[in-house]
């Protein structure tokens, strides 16, 4: 059964007043943890939740349903609308008022012992708070009438209908569903109505309740939301599968031996960390991959955690990725994320309130206090939830971390916290590195893998493969397999020496550089003559390349470097695009021909052109659609960044400017935004990625070039605008449903951002021809930044360096500009501004 449409208003506008009238109570202390937090930011926390739960009612379907003319509402649904007009009017003062207290306010003044002193700090008069009590508590009580009605009408209807009046009991019932069911139950037992003073009472405390659970619902997902990130599986995903029957003695019985992998895994024996290791490129982390959640694991495990529950997570840590990525701060994040959510939503069905009584205590009391309790994470408190989590021997915790050598800056930390966790007898750790000094220091006296004392026959397969899967080696082969191929095998698997990524850098380089006139003598001479290190493999390699492909493989890592792991796509577009053509391109889906044409070509390049010094990997998640965003660009390995990033390596390659790379990447955003299918997705079409990472490239080449790309900004906005005007309801674009002025113009957006330079141009072109329009981006971007406070901007902002200095930048002169050109009558003097240069 579906909820009951007015049991979600009723729930958004109760939130909303039982919110507000605990701001307003004397007795609701302002929680304070360890660490206090300032006046202005709880008071921002006040702000910014007062606003949450008026955008939850104004995004409940119900209450957009109403603006329907065509729509039929029953009674209580009419007066649930009118109901959550009459809170957010009655509360919007609260705001302001806020408002005005945070800004008398100074740093380091005495902590408010509640939000109440706050406000009465010369903001409000004591009648003010109490007349404001009077009135929400007014409202609550009708909502809970009218809900009651609405309840009563369901059961009415449904047994004249001879339906069901409740959902099936399901544990994985949503709260709404199980509160709704709770309520129906006691509605139809107790036969309570609306107009019985005593039924209501007794109804509103079992509204309370559902208060209480939207509240550790909202709490608990904002958690989650914090703990995890967006490139959090990407990694995992970059790194390939084994090839069918590799790695099939990590299951042998050598492995099952004491201080074996596999013995390990179920051993009792208190030695709950095993280190793997090897040399670069020997395939440590797609081992880990492979052991990671593998099933033919689970019965090694199970010897050791009996009938205690398993919780299995992992970490890939990644030099080449984002800071999370490499950082001991995102492995916390992403160990608790996996680990929790496991719990939660795995057979286990744990209950939410190990998040907010076990493990974030204090940021609960925060957020029922005021509201706060939000904030982005630090190490400490992650460590200290950690260990809270894993204190808890009623379950088994196995964590794989890989490439501990990745991290941005290698220290004991993290080290020691494993090591630590590995002296309770329930909790497992499998990690891997290089042999670094430092790690050997952690690790060398712990159960030891060295995985290129293991992998030749493995390595071995890799060289057949590769040679089954070109058309080369078969021409030289023939019918049957030759003695002379036998020997390349065997001289390519001994050179390799243990190392996966010279064997098949190597392989396949031999296969590409082979002529129709070879024979396997000459491959033989040709794989004897390749160097036996992977850093001179690579220089060889280089060395083979024409001017053209060497020119290509150093234009392709400097879009890298600057952009991470970009998507396919729009590194495709970087390679091939110009700025004149990228802004006078139509505003249109790309089409699958072109995409699939575009994939191919970057195939062939990176494998023929760059001699698979590059990979395209794909981060589609199980049981996903396939989308070409889904596709990204990498180097193949660690090491080959590595040495191409050599001082030695640099000085041979070709000078490219970074205004080069930025105009490539402008570009790219550019006809990434144009190209963009709305019909991709049915919940929301993601403009502001793109958008914002053109405004970006448009602030660096304004840095390096001293000239304003006002065509190409023009151009962006533009795009976007007319997208999010085609599809409101789907658009990601800054903005808020409780908003008065809604964005409306490209120019509402510039200067919510403060960017001068852009808004001084257009402004003064717009300004003989659409002085409403002038008028409304003021409008817009002060509501804006109203509604956003102190730090709300990082919603859109965070990482998006230049436009966070624009935004902080000082306001007057843009905003007097708009003010003066929007005016019909101009009796004060125009301001005078700074007109940049442009293109």
């Amino acid at each position: 059964m579906k909820p009951i449409p007015a049991v979600g208003l009723s729930s958004a506008i109760s939130q909303l007043i039982d919110f507000s009238i605990n701001v307003l109570r004397k007795d609701n202390a302002i929680y304070q943890p360890t660490t206090p937090v300032e006046n202005s930011a709880v008071l921002q926390d006040v702000i910014d939740n007062l606003y949450r739960l008026t955008d939850v009612i104004d995004n409940n379907e119900l209450k957009k349903s109403s603006n329907d003319k065509t729509a039929k509402l029953s009674e209580a649904a009419q007066q649930l609308v009118k109901l959550s007009e009459d809170a957010k009017e009655a509360t919007n003062p609260l705001i302001d008022a806020l408002i005005a207290a945070q800004a008398k306010g100074s740093f380091g003044d005495p902590r408010w012992p509640t939000a109440r002193d706050a406000l009465m700090n010369g903001v409000w008069k004591k009648k003010q708070v109490t007349d404001l009590k009077r009135k929400v508590r007014t409202i609550r009580k009708d909502v809970d009438t009218a809900l009651l009605l609405a309840l009563r009408q369901h059961l009415d209807q449904s047994a004249e209908a001879g339906l069901p009046t409740a959902s099936e009991e399901d544990t994985r019932l949503h709260h709404c569903e199980k509160w709704q069911n709770e309520a129906l139950d006691a509605v139809q037992t107790n036969e309570w109505k609306p107009k019985n003073k005593k039924n209501l009472e007794v109804f509103s405390k079992l509204v309370d309740k559902l208060i209480v659970a939207e509240n550790e619902a909202h709490f608990c997902a904002q958690i989650f939301e914090r703990l995890g990130f967006k490139e959090l599986d990407d990694r995992l995903c970059s790194i390939p599968t084994p090839l069918e029957g590799t790695f099939e003695w990590v299951f042998g019985e050598r492995q099952e031996e004491m201080g074996g992998l596999l013995e390990w895994f179920g051993n009792t024996r208190g030695e709950n960390l095993f280190w793997i290791t090897g040399k670069p490129g020997s395939g440590k982390t797609v081992l880990m991959k492979y052991l990671f959640r593998n099933p033919r694991v689970f019965d090694s495990l199970e010897a050791w955690s009996g009938h205690s529950p398993g919780i299995t997570s992992g970490f890939f840590f990644w030099n080449s990725g984002t800071e999370l990525q490499k950082s001991p701060l995102g492995a916390l994040r992403s160990l608790l994320f996996e680990s929790l959510q496991d719990m939660i939503y795995g057979p286990l069905e744990q209950d939410l309130s190990i998040l907010h009584k076990t493990l974030f205590p204090d940021r609960w009391e925060q957020f029922i206090s005021y509201g706060g309790g939000l904030h982005e994470f630090s190490f400490p408190e992650l460590l200290q939830a950690f260990e809270l989590m894993i204190a808890d021997d009623s379950k088994k915790f196995l964590f794989i971390i890989d490439g501990l050598d990745e991290l941005e800056k290698y220290s004991d930390q993290l080290p020691d916290i494993l090591i630590s966790a590995t002296k309770m007898d329930h909790v497992k750790v499998c990690v891997s590195s290089r042999p670094s000094p430092l790690a050997q220091t952690a690790f060398e006296k712990r159960p030891t893998l060295i995985v290129d004392v293991w992998n030749k026959n493995d390595i071995e397969a890799g060289v057949m493969d590769a040679f089954d899967q070109d058309n080369g080696p078969s021409k030289l082969r023939g019918a049957t397999e030759s003695e002379e191929e036998r020997y390349v095998v065997n001289l390519l698997t001994e050179k390799a020496s243990g190392v996966f990524l010279w064997v098949t850098l190597a392989t396949y380089f031999l296969i590409q550089g082979t002529s129709p006139s070879d024979d396997f003598s000459t491959f033989q001479r040709r794989a004897a003559a390749l160097p036996s290190d992977i850093d001179d493999l690579l220089s060889h390699m280089l060395q083979s390349f024409n001017t053209t492909d060497l020119e290509q493989l150093w234009q392709l890592s400097a879009l890298i470097e600057s952009h991470g792991y970009p998507d396919l796509l729009p590194l495709s577009y970087a390679l091939t695009a110009d700025t004149s053509s990228t802004i006078a391109a139509d505003v249109q889906p790309i089409k699958s021909p072109e995409v699939a044409q575009r994939t191919t070509d970057m195939r062939n390049l990176l494998r023929y052109t760059c001699k698979n010094l590059f990979s395209i990997y794909d981060t589609t998640p199980p049981d996903t659609e396939h989308i070409p965003s889904h596709l990204k660009v990498t180097y193949t390995h660690r090491a080959i960044r590595e040495y191409l990033r050599l001082p030695r390596t640099q000085r041979a390659k070709p000078l490219l400017t970074p205004s080069t790379t930025d105009a490539q990447w402008a570009n790219a955003h550019l006809m990434a935004l144009k190209t963009l299918d709305p019909s991709a997705s049915e919940s929301s079409l993601s403009l502001w990625g793109p958008l914002s990472a053109c405004l970006e490239s448009a602030l660096s080449l304004y840095t390096l070039t001293s000239k304003l790309p006002y065509t190409y900004i023009d151009a962006a906005g533009s795009c976007a605008l007319a997208l999010h005007t085609q599809h409101p309801h789907l658009s990601d674009l800054p903005s808020f449903p409780s908003l008065t002025h809604r964005l409306e113009t490209f120019l509402d957006i510039a200067a919510w951002l403060n960017i001068p330079g852009f808004v001084i141009l257009k402004a003064k072109q717009m300004k003989t021809v659409d002085k409403r329009s002038v008028k409304h981006a003021l409008d817009f971007s002060r509501e804006m930044r109203k509604r956003l406070g102190k730090g709300g901007e990082e919603r859109w902002l965070a990482g998006s360096e230049k436009l966070r200095v624009e935004y902080g930048r000082n306001r007057v002169e843009v905003e007097g500009l708009l003010d003066y050109y929007a005016r019909t009558v101009r009796l004060s003097k125009k301001p005078i501004v700074d007109v940049p240069e442009y293109v």
